[in-house]
């Protein structure tokens, strides 16, 4: 568990479990259940931005939909402000979430087809009650403005726009109302590679400007390496290491970690080599309907000792700010 709380925390997510239930037959009794995500921990603080990083099926994404509320945890806590987000009621996770919004993977497939852009923004401020309806076309357009997108776009439906500039009306859609919390879950994975470095400056350019809190989730990291503050690195529904983005990327300790920053293409010429050889992970994934017992990366692992299929590693300090669940971080090849 992260250990530097304080009084700028916003969000505080302890032991949070999201089982799904099997079920099966006439009757569906369940016979099992899919332990999408079995026990993390972390902290966001205010104006920070946290990257959450993971194979896909790693339970990232559901991490992100627990905390906004889409899914209600199966157990553990989620405080955003002071206020405890699993036992919120319908109406006050309205209000909840005037303050955390979410831009998801798909920028197509989370906007309405059959609505013009002003009215997908307009709807959120009416609903609310954010603006007067005299002030609302001014407001739509100054939502797009910081976007990046030109004012008489408000006028166009989903399917007369690139992807990217989906993505970015999905970004004006969850600004109008003010947040102080974004959880992105794959925000640039669906767009062209030319695209993705437009959108995640964007995104820190908004975070400043703003003062935002972010939750990125990805499964590269080489993509939250330049807009993260720290980095939370998940394997099979749980977090296997945290730390600051500088300490993450130039020195990791779990042999994860270490495959997923060798797994980042690397320039042949000019810039900083990180490493000369790569660590290739054998075996599959575990599934998470029966991960295996001890340590969940250890049927992979290449630094494997028999303490590590008995027992689970509990999350260590190695350095100030560096936390890892592994028996032998860093030590061996």
């Amino acid at each position: 568990m992260i250990s530097n709380t304080n009084n700028d925390t916003l969000l505080q997510v302890k032991n949070l479990k999201m089982h799904f239930p099997i079920k099966k037959g006439l009757l569906q009794r369940q016979v099992g259940s899919v332990f999408a995500v079995d026990g993390v921990d972390f902290q966001i603080s205010k104006g920070e931005t946290l990257g959450l990083v993971g194979e896909s099926g790693c339970g990232k994404t559901t991490v992100g939909r627990c905390i906004i509320g889409l899914y209600k945890a199966t157990a553990g806590s989620m405080v955003f402000q002071n206020k405890e987000v699993n036992n919120q009621s319908r109406n006050q996770m309205v209000e909840l979430r005037r303050n955390m919004q979410m831009i998801f993977q798909d920028p197509y497939s989370s906007l309405n087809p059959r609505m013009r852009v002003r009215d997908m923004i307009g709807e959120v401020l009416t609903v609310h009650g954010l603006v007067k309806p005299k002030h609302r076309a001014q407001r739509i357009s100054e939502l797009l403005d910081q976007v990046g997108l030109k004012p008489e776009f408000a006028a166009r439906y989903p399917h007369e726009f690139s992807g990217g500039q989906r993505q970015r009306i999905g970004i004006a859609r969850a600004l109008a109302m003010g947040p102080k919390m974004l959880v992105a879950d794959e925000p640039v994975s669906a767009l062209d590679v030319s695209v993705q470095a437009q959108v995640i400056n964007l995104l820190d350019r908004l975070k400043q400007k703003f003062n935002l809190s972010m939750l990125i989730i990805s499964h590269d990291l080489g993509v939250v390496e330049h807009v993260s503050d720290r980095i939370a690195v998940m394997y099979l529904g749980k977090i296997v290491e945290t730390a600051s983005d500088k300490n993450l990327y130039n020195k990791p300790h779990h042999p994860y970690t270490l495959a997923l920053l060798e797994a980042i293409p690397q320039p042949r010429s000019g810039g900083r080599i990180r490493r000369k050889t790569r660590s290739i992970l054998g075996g599959d994934v575990p599934s998470p309907i029966n991960p295996p017992q001890g340590c969940h990366f250890h049927p992979r692992c290449p630094r494997v000792e028999d303490q590590c299929r008995r027992e689970r590693p509990p999350m260590v300090e190695v350095s100030q700010g560096h936390m890892v669940s592994c028996f032998f971080p860093g030590e061996k090849s």
